[in-house]
């Protein structure tokens, strides 16, 4: 089966016509290739995906036709919330990529002790990200987009109501264990440590606040690669 396009366009879709410009408009005719005639998939994130098909091609437009719904399904019953320390900022694009991906509902980009400071936390880095976020969940077939949080500190993070929290460090239960633990449904929260992990003293402040320590395997993995396996283990118990 050929691969057919799909475009994320915020706002309310139906049936009929649409005019795409700007950005949406250069992706679909730049990127995509798409000509008059040519069918692809719209969504809005808010859970339904309709066929569309181009109808004409202008300089910075395109007018285009809105079919039927093509598909449709509701929120998951469990939101995967993702607190992932900050690394060099080519390495963390690809953690938010990998992740979305993999099914994260809420990305915080996290301020620890050990966490990459500085570079690539201001307005335009904020930018990339959600662009990187929509590209992946076109990619990947979501209906859903997810959301990427403004940098936090991880102190700010465990003070606020999150859910059940799972901190990834290798001196924790094994994952078996942990699994068995996950709720359902309702919000659950992973937190990811930066190169060098979590500080002795966050591990304490974590685990006072109800946090569970669990380990992801044998291996040291960079931060962006557990970030990756902490989502997908758990998306693959609680779809």
């Amino acid at each position: 089966m050929a691969h057919i396009p799909r475009l994320y366009r915020p706002g309310r879709l139906a049936p009929g016509p649409l005019l795409i410009d700007g950005e949406a408009a250069k992706r679909l005719t730049s990127v995509m290739r798409l000509r008059a005639g040519d069918r692809f998939l719209c969504f809005a994130g808010d859970g339904r995906e309709w066929e569309a098909t181009v109808a004409e091609v202008g300089k910075s437009a395109l007018r285009v036709e809105v079919g039927p719904i093509a598909r449709q399904a509701p929120p998951s019953p469990l939101v995967v919330e993702l607190w992932a320390g900050l690394v060099r900022p080519n390495r963390f694009d690809w953690l938010i990529e990998k992740c979305t991906e993999a099914g994260v509902d809420i990305l915080w980009p996290l301020l620890s002790e050990h966490a990459a400071r500085g570079e690539g936390t201001g307005q335009q880095r904020a930018q990339r990200w959600g662009r990187i976020a929509v590209e992946a969940a076109e990619q990947s077939a979501r209906l859903f987009l997810p959301v990427v949080e403004p940098p936090a500190a991880f102190d700010a993070l465990l003070g606020r109501p999150h859910g059940p929290l799972i901190v990834a460090d290798a001196s924790g239960w094994p994952w078996d264990q942990t699994a068995a633990l996950l709720p359902l449904e309702g919000r659950l929260a992973i937190a990811i440590g930066p190169e060098g992990g979590f500080s002795p003293a966050e591990l304490a402040a974590a685990r006072a606040h109800g946090a569970i320590v669990a380990s992801l395997g044998p291996n040291v993995l960079r931060t962006e690669t557990a970030a990756v396996v902490a989502v997908s283990l758990v998306r693959a118990l609680r779809p």
